[in-house]
């Protein structure tokens, strides 16, 4: 066991990362610690396998113990974003099938756990359950960042699939359209506002330049009296330096807040869809 550590780790170390990756698998397979499921889920990450970057990184923060040092939470919070950037590479499915019921996706045998959903590549996929020779399979589009539900009923005898939208829920927040849009919207705004500030910041700077040319030619003293009419115009450039600086600086800062705003909407208000399928229909609703 040591050895093997010892070779994933330097496999890993000359970037060798899916050969670290299977040594850590196997290293996983005869001891289930921590250390495994947290290297092979960074390891899946970083060679391009978001989905199960996702597994095993939610697997990791599971089992990782409180960090009880510098170094400990370092690694704890370097986990922890590479869970976060992994998941928004993938959609979800949330699978619902009977108790005892045997699942496939895309054909591989998978176990369902009601309250994790599974982790896959944006695009067609299709799931399919087994029981007591009944079974019952539907097909997908799942898309980057969204969650969808699929509840397989094998109750019926027969397979007859129809598709009809269920009715939106109350409280459900705006639709793709209008999500868009908002989105479209703050992006906009805060490229506006970030602009301006830079536009204002230009003003401010030749209204700085320009006061320092006029004071200086009226002579030695700068205009520490406000007696010549260079030096009222030399006053008047400085009012509007500051007041520029002033507009600019509130500019970048709602820009700035805009852009986060958007950022954050766009993050975390994803569709989730539910698909109900059984012997004799397939339902399909939006949820939020």
């Amino acid at each position: 066991m040591t050895r093997l550590r010892a070779q994933a780790n330097a496999a890993q170390a000359e970037g060798h990362f899916a050969e670290s990756r299977e040594m850590w698998q196997a290293i996983w397979k005869m001891e289930r610690s921590q250390v495994a499921a947290c290297n092979i889920g960074a390891l899946s990450y970083r060679i391009g396998d978001a989905p199960a970057a996702v597994r095993w990184l939610s697997l990791c923060r599971e089992i990782m113990r409180p960090p009880s040092t510098p170094e400990e939470r370092e690694l704890y919070e370097s986990r922890l974003f590479d869970l976060a950037r992994a998941r928004q590479l993938v959609g979800e499915i949330r699978i619902v099938v009977p108790s005892g019921a045997s699942c496939t996706l895309d054909g591989e045998q998978i176990t369902v756990e009601r309250d994790k959903p599974v982790p896959v590549n944006p695009g067609h996929h299709t799931i399919a359950a087994t029981l007591h020779g009944a079974s019952v399979r539907v097909d997908i589009d799942v898309r980057r960042g969204e969650v969808r539900e699929v509840r397989l009923d094998l109750a019926a005898p027969a397979l007859r699939p129809t598709a009809t939208r269920g009715p939106a829920l109350a409280s459900a927040p705006p639709s793709s359209g209008l999500r868009t849009g908002l989105i479209v919207g703050g992006i906009a705004a805060s490229t506006v506002f970030l602009a301006l500030g830079g536009v204002l910041m230009v003003v401010a700077h030749e209204a700085e330049v320009n006061r320092d040319e006029t004071a200086r030619s009226v002579g030695g003293n700068n205009c520490l009296r406000l007696i010549a009419p260079e030096c009222k115009k030399a006053a008047s450039y400085e009012n509007t330096m500051f007041t520029a600086r002033e507009l600019g600086a509130a500019s970048f800062v709602t820009g700035g807040v805009l852009a986060a705003g958007t950022l954050g909407f766009a993050l975390f208000t994803h569709q989730r869809t539910e698909i109900t399928a059984s012997a004799s229909s397939v339902a399909v609703r939006g949820v939020w």
